[in-house]
C-alpha cells in the first residue's frame, strides 16, 4: 500500500466519524418523533459504522504489520549479519561467471561454494535460489493484544522474577511537648514472585520438499513462529489463568467494595447496573476510581466489539465521549485518556471484564527467559526435518493501584 493509500484511509476515518455522528444524532430524532421514520436514518448509520470500523481496522492492521515486523526484524538480523556475508559472495561471483558466458548454464565452471549458491533448491542451510519467485504470499492477519508494548518487560537469568510490594505506611503522628511516644506500627513489604512459562511448537518438513521448495522454508517456519509466540503470549499477558502459562491481567480478583481504595492481589472494580449495557457516567466513575498520578500514562483497553459500543455514548451535552485519532500511531481518546484494543478481551455480558483502564507500564510485568530458540533435527523422524523451536516468558500484576475492572452486572 502506496504512502498516499494510507493517507487516504486515514483521512476516511476523519470523514466517516463525522458522517457518523450526524447520522446517529438524525435517528435519535427521528425516534423521538416516531419510531417507524427512523429506519431510514437507522440504515444510513448502519452503512457509515461499517466505513468507519473498516478504516478504523485498516490502522490497527498497519499498526500491528509494524509491531509483527519488529519482532521478526530483530531476531532474523543478528542470524543474517552472521550467515550472509560469504552465500552473498559466492553468489555474487557465481551470477558474474553465469554472465561471461552469456548465461549458459552448461558453459560455466563453479566451484563448490558457487554451485551451493547458485542451486535452484534451496539449501536448509542458508543457499540462494538463481530462479525468481513469481507472484506473493498472501497472508492474514490475525488478531491480538498489544500488552508488550505498553508493560514493563525484564530479562532476568533464571526461572523466577522475585520483587517486593512496598505497599503498607508507617504509623505517625502529632504528639505534645512532654507526651509519652509510644512504639508507632512498622510497614511491611511483601513478594512479588512471577514463574517463567514455556511455549513451544515443533513443525515437520519433509527433506524433498525442503530440497524443492522455491523459497526459505525454514526461514518462513522461522517467521510463523514469532508470529504465533507473540499472539500465545499476547492472549496470556490479558486473560491466562497463570497455570503454565502467565496470569493475565483480567484474571485477578475484582474487588467491587470501595474500589478506589488498594488491596494486594485485588483490581477495584465497578460493576455496571446493567449485563449488557455500559453508560456514559459509568465510564466517567471507572476513569475516577484511578488516581490522577496514573492518569497520564493510562489506556482504557477493551475489544473492538466494546468499542463499537462505546462510540455511540455521549455526555450531559451531547459530546461523544469517544474521539478517533487522525495520526498512524496515535491513539484513539475517550474521555481524555489513549485507548488500546485488546482482542483477547471479552465481550460485553454478563460477568465479564469488558472494560479496563492502567497504567500499564506501571501494572504489569513481563519476564523474558529464553527468546526463540531453534533446534533442526534431520534424524529423529525421517524422511521430515523437525524444527523444535521454544520460548520462555512470565508475566503478572505489580501494581494493583494502578489498574481498575469495568465488571458487568
Amino acid at each position: 500500500m502506496s504512502a498516499e493509500e494510507i493517507k487516504t484511509q486515514i483521512d476516511q476515518i476523519g470523514q466517516s466519524w463525522e458522517e457518523y455522528k450526524k447520522a446517529n444524532d438524525g435517528r435519535l430524532e427521528q425516534l423521538e418523533k416516531s419510531q417507524g421514520q427512523a429506519a431510514e436514518e437507522t440504515a444510513k448509520l448502519e452503512r457509515i459504522e461499517g466505513d468507519l470500523k473498516a478504516a478504523l481496522d485498516l490502522k490497527k492492521q498497519l499498526e500491528d504489520t509494524q509491531a509483527a515486523v519488529k519482532r521478526i526484524s530483530a531476531l532474523d538480523a543478528q542470524e543474517k549479519k552472521e550467515q550472509g556475508s560469504e552465500e552473498l559472495k559466492a553468489y555474487a561471483s557465481g551470477l558474474k561467471k553465469l554472465a561471461m558466458a552469456n548465461y549458459k548454464e552448461h558453459a560455466v565452471q563453479y566451484t563448490d561454494a558457487e554451485k551451493k549458491a547458485m542451486s535452484s533448491n534451496i539449501d536448509p542451510q542458508g543457499g540462494y535460489s538463481v530462479q525468481p519467485f513469481f507472484g506473493s504470499t498472501e497472508s492474514i492477519i490475525f488478531d491480538t493484544s498489544p500488552v508488550r508494548n505498553l508493560a514493563t518487560v525484564t530479562n532476568i537469568g533464571t526461572n523466577e522474577y522475585i520483587g517486593y510490594y512496598d505497599d503498607d505506611e508507617l504509623g505517625a503522628g502529632w504528639v505534645g511537648e512532654t507526651a509519652s511516644r509510644p512504639t508507632t506500627a512498622t510497614p511491611e513489604i511483601g513478594q512479588l514472585r512471577i514463574p517463567v512459562n514455556e511455549m513451544y511448537c515443533n513443525p515437520a518438513i519433509t527433506e524433498n520438499l525442503l530440497e524443492d521448495s522455491s523459497f526459505n522454508l525454514p526461514a518462513w517456519i522461522r517467521e510463523k513462529a514469532v508470529d504465533k509466540f507473540g499472539r500465545l503470549e499476547a492472549t496470556a499477558f490479558v486473560s491466562g489463568d497463570g497455570v503454565s502459562k502467565p496470569r493475565g491481567l483480567i484474571s485477578y480478583t475484582a474487588k467491587t467494595t470501595n474500589p478506589g481504595v488498594y488491596a494486594r492481589d485485588q483490581v477495584g472494580a465497578l460493576t455496571t447496573a446493567g449485563a449488557t449495557a455500559i453508560t456514559t457516567d459509568e465510564m466517567i466513575q471507572l476513569r475516577q476510581y484511578l488516581k490522577p498520578a496514573y492518569r497520564g500514562n493510562a489506556y482504557f483497553a477493551y475489544n473492538r466489539n466494546t468499542e463499537g459500543y462505546i462510540r455511540r455514548l455521549k455526555d450531559g451535552q451531547g459530546n461523544y465521549i469517544w474521539q478517533p485519532s487522525y495520526q498512524m500511531g496515535e491513539a484513539d481518546m475517550l474521555l481524555g485518556q489513549r485507548t488500546v484494543i485488546f482482542e483477547d478481551m471479552p465481550d460485553i455480558a454478563t460477568g465479564a471484564i469488558a472494560v479496563m483502564i492502567a497504567d500499564f507500564r506501571k501494572t504489569y510485568q513481563i519476564v523474558d527467559r529464553v527468546g526463540l530458540s531453534i533446534l533442526e533435527d534431520p534424524y529423529s523422524a525421517k524422511p521430515y526435518r523437525t524444527f523444535y523451536m521454544r520460548r520462555r516468558v512470565g508475566g503478572g500484576i505489580k501494581n494493583f493501584d494502578s489498574i481498575k475492572y469495568l465488571v458487568q452486572a
